[in-house]
Order: structure tokens, then sequence, then C-alpha cells
């Protein structure tokens, strides 16, 4: 049986969910509900739950809070985030935390069905995985702890890993390879080490090297010793890099815990040399980077107006602008600072923006493009370099996504058009910009702009320089208002300006006009 548990503050919602789910069928068990954070937490490090659904807002300790908190504590949990739509900036903490899905309230049946059984199959295909890592590789301790969960036993431990000083190196390559296979380079890393082995921590140390599974792009290296000298971790990093450039490799960079003072840590080490090497600078190749002075990721704000500019294209369907608008919004993601784990998480953060906008047309990501987002953010943070991230999103889902879109009929842009001509003629004398318009619709200018004018044939200043002048005239015909006056209805303060405009447009001036509709000058 799957383990569950449920945390949010409002009981109503805690009860909906209870009774929507078909625990027998789904092989489900609750065993816990809790109606604010700090009660999810103690419950949750008890109940080491398989599932958990997670409400985002919430007083005291709220959804990103605890979803933070066990991401570290119980990394296997997989986490259903509920969310009300206004509740997007909490959604996307979550994304930053690896919650598998969400839903929205309120939930619907079919929809809560749906994430369920996606989890339920996420859960037994890591089982296999780790199942198949196990009999490819043997019972190796190293590996059965690190992908151990709460509730296994024990590995056995080597004599000589009971006692001393423990830490742990994460490598991943700078540049992503489609198909490198990093257990060759093993041997020329073993080669080098037990070279250096009687010069490094006074000789008196043991290492483990190995991938972490079949077709991993991670290397790990732990280390223990008696005494492990901060100094020859760099000296240890620099013989890695040696035999990987005797080895024509690609570039590794590496990320190193903090020192350990038990082997059980060791889990919680190579937790932290991940996060230290999400902290590598985008430009930076063949680094060491340590796990105490590289906590944070993120390097910069997620560029909201321009996601938003890029999803109203993406639903038009036309490739040249949609392609436009991404290279924008991805050109955005990065700066001279930025990290590996700041792109990851902007990508994390666009995919499950395409899917959340897709879920509004009752279609998923997994349904059109054959993998689900949790699979695409996987592929995400296999990549550390900006060309993989962008050439993924390029070749493998926004195809297929334009495709749904121009096939699904969407005309946004005759939409819009159609929507602000309408406004245009009720508006007219107001002052405004088409970019203060733009912004009022999520839009770049320039596309819009575009937009504007291939569909009436106009540019947006002439467009609406016509209705004023179309106006002036009806008011000069019907009303006794005087010019100045007109200038003023129809969006000119200027009454000079506004009588140079309307010459040039009408081809006489006022005064001309006047007489060919037959009234005296005002």
């Amino acid at each position: 049986m799957r383990r569950v548990m449920i945390v949010d503050d409002e009981k109503w919602i805690r009860r909906g969910l209870i009774q929507s789910i078909s625990w027998n069928e789904w092989g489900l068990e609750l065993v816990g509900e809790a109606s604010d954070g700090a009660e999810g937490y103690e419950m949750a490090l008890g109940k080491k739950p398989d599932l958990l659904f997670l409400d985002m807002r919430m007083p005291g300790l709220d959804g990103k809070q605890l979803l933070a908190m066990l991401s570290q504590e119980v990394p296997d949990l997989l986490t259903i985030v509920i969310s009300g739509y206004s509740d997007f900036e909490y959604t996307k903490e979550a994304i930053r935390h690896k919650a598998f899905d969400y839903l929205l309230k309120p939930v619907k049946k079919e929809e809560l069905a749906a994430v369920v059984e996606s989890a339920l199959l996420e859960l037994d295909r890591r089982e296999a995985e780790k199942l198949k890592v196990s009999r490819i590789h043997g019972e190796g301790w190293l590996r059965q702890l690190l992908l151990r969960k709460g509730d296994r036993e024990e590995p056995f431990i080597p004599s000589t890993w009971q006692t001393g000083e423990y830490a742990l190196f994460v490598g991943q390559s700078d540049t992503f390879e489609e198909y490198g296979d990093l257990a060759c380079l093993l041997p020329a890393i073993h080669e080098q080490l037990n070279r250096k082995k009687p010069f490094l921590f006074g000789g008196r140390w043991e290492y483990e090297l190995m991938t972490i599974q079949e077709g991993s792009r991670e290397m790990i290296l732990a280390i223990t010793g008696a005494v492990l000298d901060p100094k020859d971790f760099c000296k240890l990093h620099a013989t890695v890099q040696n035999a990987l450039k005797q080895a024509e490799s690609v570039s590794f960079s590496f990320g190193l815990s903090m020192g350990k003072p038990e082997v059980a840590m060791l889990e919680e080490a190579y937790n932290e040399a991940r996060k230290a090497l999400s902290g590598k600078p985008l430009e930076a190749v063949g680094v060491l980077l340590f796990a105490e002075k590289n906590g944070m990721h993120l390097s910069g704000n997620y560029p909201q107006d321009k996601e938003d500019s890029f999803l109203w294209v993406l639903q038009s369907g036309n490739i040249q602008d949609a392609e436009q608008e991404f290279e924008r919004l991805f050109a955005s993601f990065v700066s001279d600072s930025t990290t590996v784990g700041h792109l990851q998480w902007c990508a994390d953060i666009l995919l499950h923006a395409i899917e959340k906008q897709l879920q509004e047309k009752d279609v998923r990501i997994e349904e059109i493009c054959g993998k689900n987002t949790l699979m695409y953010s996987e592929l995400i943070h296999q990549r550390n370099d900006l060309s993989a991230v962008k050439k993924l999103f390029k070749e493998e889902l926004l195809p297929v996504v334009l495709s749904f879109y121009s096939h699904s009929g969407e005309k946004q842009g005759e939409k819009v058009v159609g929507e602000l001509k309408k406004w245009l003629e009720s508006n007219y004398e107001q002052s405004f910009s088409l970019h203060q318009i733009a912004s009022s619709y999520y839009l770049n200018p320039d596309y819009l702009s575009r937009t504007f004018k291939k569909l009436t044939g106009k540019n947006f200043v002439d467009y609406l320089t016509d209705i004023r002048m179309h106006k002036a005239k009806e008011l000069m015909n019907k009303t006794k208002y005087k010019n100045y006056e007109v200038a003023q209805k129809v969006g000119y303060e200027d009454y000079r300006y506004f009588s140079q405009i309307f010459k040039r447009k009408v081809g006489m001036t006022i005064g001309e006009y006047r007489k060919v509709i037959g009234q005296a000058d005002h």
C-alpha cells in the first residue's frame, strides 16, 4: 500500500480529497492529515509517506516552506500541490523544490484521478529503476546508502569506512553530451587516484568512485580518512581533472560536501554536493564548488513579463513569432552572474507555465509530447549549459505544442486586434500608447504592432488618427462646438497640432472643411 498524507488548513478541502480518492482501487492508505505546515512537518518525518497533497497558502509555516524542508528530509516524497489561480507565485516555489504536479482549486474529481494515477506510475518507475540499478551494479554498499529510503535497513559498511571523517564529490559535465558514458572514464580516474594516494591526506584514506546508476550523468567520489585536510581537497580535484584531460573527456565541474562525522551522513553529503554544483556560473568550466560557500543557486529574478508575452504568442501557433519571443525569454534568463541552478529553475518554471496553459485547453504536455513534466524536468536538470536546455525546448517541446495550438483553431492575434479596434472606437479621446495597451495584454509591443498592421493594413498611430479625424468631422457636421473644443473631444490638447494633423489627413484646413459643409469658421 502506498502511504498518503494531506496537509491543508481548510477542513472541507481535506474531506473532499479523502472522499474523492479511490483508496482500495489505487492501493492507497491515508496515514495522516494535518491542518498546518508545522503539524504536517512533524507528521511527515514520522509517517514517511510516499505521496503528499499540500496546500500552498496556510497560516504560519506555509506550503512552500514545508516543501523546501521536506525536499531535504524526505527526498523521495512525491508532492502534489493544491493551489488557486491567484497562487501561481507559490506554485513557482513548488516547482523549485521539485513538486510532482499541482491541482487547481476547486479540485475536479477527474483531474484528481489523472494526477494520482500519474503519480503512482512515477513511484513504480522509480522503484523499477532502483531495482534495475541494483541488479546491474550489484549490491554496492555506497550505492545502497545513497539510494535508500528512510525505512530501509542499514547497508553493510566495509570496516575501512566505519570510523573517521567523510566527504563526497559530485561531478557533472559542463556541456551536455547526448550519448556520453561516464563509466568508461572511471578506470583512468582510478589509476590517477591510486598513484596520488600516498601523497594526499597523509596517505591514510580510502575512496569509492562510481556512477549513481546506469546511464547516469553524475560521477561520485566519496572519501574517508582519519583526518581530511581541506587543503588536499583541491589537490584531489586537480588529480581527477588531470585524469579527465588525459582521457580526452569533456570538462567536468565538481561540488564538494561539507565534512561529515558519520558514514551514514553521506546521503546528506550527496545532496549538499549537488546543491553546491548548482551554484556554478554558466560560463565556468572545470571548477570545484564548496557546499558551505554555494548554498544558494538562484542568481536573479524570473522575467514574468517576457514569459507572458511568449505564452500568448505560443497560443497563436505562429512559429516565427513564437521562436522570436522564446529567444527573448531565454536571453533574459541569463546574465554574467547566472548559475546553472538558476537556469534550470527558470526552465522548470517555463515548463510548468506551458503545462498550466495547456490545462486550460483540457490537455497536458504528456498527452501531446509523450513525456510528463517530471520527466522533462529531469531532462532539464541533466543539462548544465544554456544551449542544451534551449535545444530541449526547441526540438522536443515547442514544435509539438505549436502544432497543437495551430490545429486547435486559436486565432489570438485576430481576437486581440478585434478587441482593440472596438475599444478605440469608444475611447479614442483618451491619452495612451501602444506600449501601455500591449502591457495590458502581457504582449511584446513590437509583436502587437506587427500583428495590428498585418490585420488592419495600418500602423497603430495612423489607425487611431483616422478614427479621431472621422469623429472630428462628425462633431463639426452635427454640433456647434468650436474648433479647439472639437480638438479636445477627440484627444488633442494642442489645437495647433490638431489642425496640422487634420489638414494632412483630410486634405484641407479646418476652415476650408467648414466652408464645404456650410459652416462658418469657428
